[in-house]
């Protein structure tokens, strides 16, 4: 890979999340399909989204936060399964319960925040993860990605990386 990819590729890594997705949102669809299908296949905790648990009123259960800025994500609950083992439920803020591919309750607290988290555009956590997964390509990969931007774009996209010489970047 040459120097110029290089830095390509590390002026891409050090856009801000809401620019970097803004950016992929203008890959072609099928490209961008693609993408997220690879990047969001299960639900996870990015880095960059703090989940607070705080003791929900008039349930045995937990209010969940993302914090900074501090947003209320919906509810988790105690169940028992009907083995006896027990877990954890999740609920939106409109009272729906989340099930993410079929699975409905988790064996730990955290997990259940996290597909809440992961149900719940407020909490940004599909964002940070697109963001997350792109920064992680390798070079070759993300240059392959960016290929696919619309030529004015990535042209746009080339000047912002590569100040022309003489010129503070």
């Amino acid at each position: 890979m040459s120097r110029r990819h290089d830095q390509l590729a590390a002026h891409i890594r050090r856009l801000g999340n809401h620019a970097l997705n803004e950016l992929l949102l203008q890959l072609p669809k099928h490209r961008f399909a693609a993408l997220v299908e690879a990047a969001l296949s299960r639900p996870v905790l990015p880095a960059g989204l703090v989940l607070r648990f705080e003791p929900a009123p008039g349930v045995d259960g937990w209010t969940v936060l993302a914090c900074a800025p501090r947003r209320q994500l919906g509810t988790l609950t105690r169940h028992h399964d009907p083995r006896g083992r027990i877990g954890w439920r999740a609920w939106t803020r409109a009272g729906h319960q989340v099930q993410v591919a079929g699975v409905c309750w988790w064996r730990r607290r955290l997990a259940a925040g996290t597909a809440l988290a992961w149900v719940t555009p407020a909490s940004g956590a599909r964002c940070l993860a697109l963001a997350a997964y792109v920064r992680a390509l390798a070079d070759r990969q993300l240059q392959e990605l960016l290929a696919g931007l619309p030529r004015d774009r990535y042209d746009r996209l080339v000047e912002a990386a590569y100040p022309p010489q003489g010129t503070a970047a």
